[in-house]
């Protein structure tokens, strides 16, 4: 159901576009290896990651399970995107993920009263879900790159994991099984698809211009504006163990946009130094002929 509102709204621009890129026989189709690339990102982190997900709540607890999720993001997003779409981390990124993995940690030390027997099956869990999370991610990062298609790609992805879960409900009735259902329920999961529906769709935007590693740091800061949010508003209290995760998971985040903006700012004065330096010095240069077929072209060390 949480699904919903983002399959209706992507597959309803798909269709009034013409679904060109979904159907074979038209010449903009996707490919079925970009296809294959979206329904199982849409299968790993709709079921996969979710099945882990609830695991490591049973197992695990919920501090532990924030704090591993969070992880095998981070992570997964480094090897992975290293793996499959040569996104090569920096230095930077490589220290902010020892520095935010050690801040979540402590965070899951903090909200975790009580450690049981099977805490580390869960953690388990917990960094597979993250991992699957990534690996959605990268997916979703290779195909953005080759054909950047918002709309077409979560509507695929939709399909991979949406139908599956839906065949998974259906059989659960036809076996005999009862799942209750109210209408407050149903409005808080559709209003929650809404939100989840912005989400997903300015991640999608996101990967298209940055790495997964980039993408997953940045969105750490969810458990930073969480902690604020729950001491500002519902006036919770806060332990040592908790700020200082909290602290080393902002560090983090800073640590691995500074790499980031340096290259940027020195990659966007080279051309205005190129572009201007023969406006001043040739402002009266008649321009170059072209070649023709009998005139031999010069080499590029002359022109």
């Amino acid at each position: 159901m949480r699904l919903l509102p983002l399959a209706a709204l992507s597959w309803l621009v798909v269709l009034r576009s013409g679904a060109r890129e979904v159907r074979p026989s038209h010449a903009a189709f996707l490919s079925w290896r970009l296809i294959g690339y979206l329904l199982a990102g849409g299968a790993a982190s709709l079921i996969i990651g979710n099945v882990f997900y609830f695991q490591a709540l049973t197992n695990g607890g919920l501090g532990i399970t924030i704090g591993g999720v969070q992880a095998g993001s981070i992570l997964g997003g480094l090897w992975l995107g290293l793996l499959l779409n040569r996104d090569r981390p920096t230095t930077a990124q490589l220290a902010a993920a020892v520095l935010i993995v050690a801040g979540l940690a402590g965070i899951a030390i903090a909200q975790t009263q009580q450690f049981g027997d099977l805490w580390w099956l869960g953690l388990a869990f917990a960094i597979g879900a993250g991992t699957t999370y990534a690996l959605a991610n990268v997916f979703s990062r290779t195909v953005q790159r080759e054909r950047p298609l918002l709309f077409v790609s979560q509507a695929v992805s939709m399909v991979g994991g949406g139908v599956p879960l839906a065949l998974i409900l259906v059989g659960r009735v036809a076996a005999g099984e009862s799942i209750p259902i109210d209408g407050g329920s149903v409005a808080a999961v559709l209003l929650a698809g809404c939100f989840n529906a912005v989400a997903l769709l300015t991640l999608t935007l996101a990967v298209r211009a940055a790495t997964v590693a980039t993408v997953n740091t940045i969105g750490s800061s969810t458990v930073v504006l969480s902690f604020i949010a729950s001491v500002t508003l519902f006036g919770e209290t806060s332990s040592a163990p908790m700020v200082a995760g909290i602290a080393l998971v902002t560090v983090g985040i800073v640590v691995a946009q500074l790499r980031r903006r340096a290259s940027r700012g020195s990659a966007t004065a080279l051309p205005e130094a190129a572009t201007a330096e023969p406006a001043a010095t040739e402002p009266s240069a008649a321009p170059e002929p072209a070649v023709t077929a009998t005139e031999p072209a010069s080499p590029p060390a002359a022109r």
